[in-house]
């Protein structure tokens, strides 16, 4: 029996992946209490990884997308 793939497995795949990317990319800053399923909280707001991730998935891959987040709020 050929298993099917939850899409929403794979797109909290990809979230999780995200916020690997961001924890290794800010060189281990963020504490991974402040990580959520869907956001990263802050003491200065919240990053809405869902909202982050759609607005660039289309010209971006996971690794800039991390990136651009890690510039965007100086993390």
């Amino acid at each position: 029996m050929e298993k099917v793939a939850d899409p929403l497995l794979s797109k909290l795949q990809l979230l999780q992946d995200l916020k690997f990317l961001i924890d290794q990319g800010s060189n281990h800053r963020i504490d991974y209490r402040r990580f959520r399923i869907f956001e990263i909280r802050l003491t200065t707001g919240v990053i809405d990884l869902v909202a982050e991730y759609r607005t660039h998935a289309s010209e971006c891959t996971l690794p800039e997308i991390a990136k651009l987040i890690i510039q965007k709020y100086q993390l």
